[in-house]
């Protein structure tokens, strides 16, 4: 390995520390790597067992599997003993051929497909490649996009495979910080969130956190530690997490609304509604609820009325009231930087190497365009990467002990690297990806896929957990809800409709042009935490993205639509991306918001005063009034002055609105001058 006046290359180094554990034939020991590796050179005792922990740990997250000199893991030895030997058996190393059948292989690949973002979705599409795993398939009736970007996501996945207690802050829905110590138990995804199940030795039992809501870093605990996690936390033997994320179900619903809404409108509230009456001055509807709060907030956002009970017209206009006054007169200043995204993990620039390497031997020679293109490199990025393997092999090795690597205009060839040729082994991190990929599908509404395909997902999930001992009890340990779920019919009805080809009438409280529409569907799609039908529109002969919780209403009709691959494409294409009529605004977050803030995908961040503050893209202005509105004063529209005036204006205008209706349901006049705090005219 290369020494330098500079920091040591940890790529090189781990790749290097790598080769030389998987050639050897009786190991090496503590001390021989310590005179080995250039980057321990120089180090105290204590500094160099931290850094050595750290690069093991590293390894072992790759799938780098340790072992003794005689083959045994390192549970059963004493790493502390000096003339203890670490090598990683060759057999260990490489991939196993999982030997998929066709349709076993499709759902492996739109498995890998649904993991979204970065994080875990760069570890499915990792291992996607190192399958060998199609991209180019055909779109099924029901798709999901589950986001892993969350930022505990993988290390707490770790922990609980392995069983390690954890420290961190959390911060709370109301807003207030405090430390945890926690056995994890599990994560899984629902309603557009991951949560953490964990025996809390703070309230002594099983609690669940969002883990959007986990502040700074997460820790592992040590036996020593003050507020270590006794082994009496543990995760209990007939623990679920798909049980522990079923308990998340909204509660039942036991008190009544009347609201009024203009007709065709009315939103998420017109949909669920269990009465609908047509009038002369709209449409009444009847809405079950429990929480009083988070039904006003919904009124607010829809710009419904209340005609009773009178507690809910009251907290509308508390609501309203605390929207409106944030937005009055010239915004705050604030300071916005862009989004950068942090240094690339060792993890993954080694990854990379090592698979690039296996490439490159299993081709035999080929050329760097083809190599640029697998890896997504440019082509001073490929120089790089190679001039780094010319380095690796046994650190301050002989020649015959380094990779040698050539290349020029025409091909690049390695050799000496048979150690290497293989694919490595799935991590823990990637195939609990794949594995997330396949419990999202496997929860999608009942029609969603067929027989074979259902047990396709069942088979490829048990011989994925065969590839990693820490995922064996998977059903414990992650579990997926598909968000389509909590509108199962509706969702079943329109993925068999699109799979059969027929068309449908939707009864459509949309924000902005409500109405009849007849639909072509082509999938459902799970995003987050809403559900969707993306569909060619007949009624608007354009591609349309409907939301469930807006369908008031849905037939299936007799009638056939034929298939136009040009249309499906234009639908599927027409989801969320940005358009011409696309509002940039700023805004300013309450901490017990920061989490939304995020989920809308900033592209500045920074600071108004004390509270967060973002720049993000939204559809329209109708959508910040709606933002604002249901925030209740916890998202305040800052820049441009003119869409925060017009904000400010149609707050106000439903406050007033919401003042009235108060009064004809009855509030007191006094109860409203105090909700109000002064703002009516």
């Amino acid at each position: 390995m290369s020494s330098t006046e500079n920091k040591p290359d940890r790529t090189e180094k781990l790749v290097s520390l790598t080769y030389a554990l998987t050639t050897t034939r009786i190991g090496y020991t503590r001390a021989q790597l310590r005179g080995m590796v250039d980057d321990y050179a120089g180090l105290s005792d204590e500094a160099f067992e931290r850094k050595f922990e750290r690069d093991k740990e590293t390894l072992r997250n790759l799938g780098v599997v340790i072992v003794d000199g005689k083959g045994r893991g390192e549970s059963s030895w004493d790493a502390g003993d000096p003339e203890r030997r670490y090598r990683v058996l060759p057999s260990d190393y490489p991939l196993p051929a999982l030997e998929l059948e066709a349709t076993e292989a499709a759902v492996l690949g739109l498995a890998a497909r649904v993991v979204a973002g970065g994080g875990l979705g760069r570890q499915a599409a990792r291992a996607a490649e190192r399958l060998g795993l199609s991209t180019d398939l055909s779109e099924p009736a029901f798709s999901a996009v589950i986001d892993t970007e969350a930022e505990h996501l993988e290390p707490l996945i770790r922990h609980a495979a392995l069983g390690n207690p954890v420290k961190f802050t959390y911060r709370t829905a109301d807003g207030r910080t405090e430390p945890r110590a926690v056995m994890p138990w599990g994560l899984g995804h629902r309603h557009g969130h991951w949560y953490l199940a964990a025996g809390d030795t703070r309230r002594d039992g099983e609690r669940l956190f969002r883990l959007d809501r986990i502040q700074g870093s997460v820790a592992q605990l040590s036996p020593k530690a003050d507020d270590f996690v006794p082994q009496a936390y543990g995760r209990p033997d007939r623990f679920s997490m798909a049980a522990a994320l079923d308990r998340l179900a909204l509660a039942t619903p036991s008190e009544t609304a009347r609201l009024l809404v203009p007709e065709g409108g009315g939103g998420t509230l017109a949909a669920r509604a269990h009465v609908r009456t047509h009038a002369a001055d709209g449409v009444h509807l009847e809405v079950s609820y429990r929480d009083a709060r988070s039904l006003a907030a919904e009124v607010a956002a829809e710009g419904a009325r209340v005609l009773e009970p009178a507690s809910l017209a009251a907290e509308v206009v508390r609501v309203l009231a605390a929207a409106e006054a944030p937005h009055r007169g010239e915004a705050p200043a604030s300071r916005l930087s862009a989004r950068r995204g942090g240094r690339v993990a060792a993890e993954t620039t080694v990854s990379r190497a090592l698979d690039l390497v296996a490439f490159v031997v299993q081709r035999g020679a080929p050329t760097p365009d083809e190599v640029m293109e697998r890896f997504g490199l440019s082509r001073d990025e490929l120089d790089s990467e190679l001039t780094r393997l010319r380095n690796c092999g046994v650190p301050n090795g002989l020649h015959d002990e380094l990779l040698d690597v050539e290349w020029d205009e025409g091909s690049v060839t390695i050799s000496n690297a048979q150690a290497l040729a293989e694919p490595i082994n799935l991590n823990l991190a990637e195939a609990a990806a794949l594995l997330i990929g396949l419990d999202a599908m496997s929860s999608a509404p009942e029609g969603s896929y067929t027989a074979e395909a259902l047990g396709a997902i069942s088979t490829v999930a048990a011989r994925l957990r065969a590839l990693r001992p820490e995922l064996a009890d998977f059903e414990q340990l992650l579990a997926v809800r598909a968000s389509s779920r909590e509108r199962a019919g509706l969702a079943a009805a329109l993925a068999r409709a699109s799979e059969e080809r027929f068309l449908v009438e939707l009864d459509y409280a949309g924000s902005s042009t409500p109405g009849v529409r007849v639909i072509e569907p082509i999938r459902v799609l799970d995003v987050g935490e809403r559900s969707y039908v993306q569909a060619w529109c007949r009624t608007r002969q354009a591609p349309r993205t409907f939301r469930l919780d807006r369908v008031v209403g849905a037939s299936v009709l007799e009638e056939h639509f034929a298939p136009d691959a040009e249309r499906a494409a234009a639908v599927r294409g027409a989801v969320f991306t940005p358009s011409e009529t696309d509002v940039e605004a700023t805004l300013a977050w309450s901490p017990a918001w920061a989490d939304r803030a995020l989920a809308h995908g900033p592209l500045r961040t920074g600071k108004s005063g004390e509270l967060l503050a973002t720049q993000i893209r939204v559809r329209d202005s109708a959508y910040l009034v709606r933002l604002a509105a249901s925030a209740g004063g916890d998202a305040v529209v800052l820049e441009p002055q003119a869409l925060r005036d017009a904000t400010h204006r149609a707050l106000r205008a439903r406050l007033d609105q919401a003042v009235a209706d108060a009064e004809a349901a009855g509030v007191p006049q006094a109860e409203l001058d105090a909700l109000v705090k002064g703002v009516r005219r």
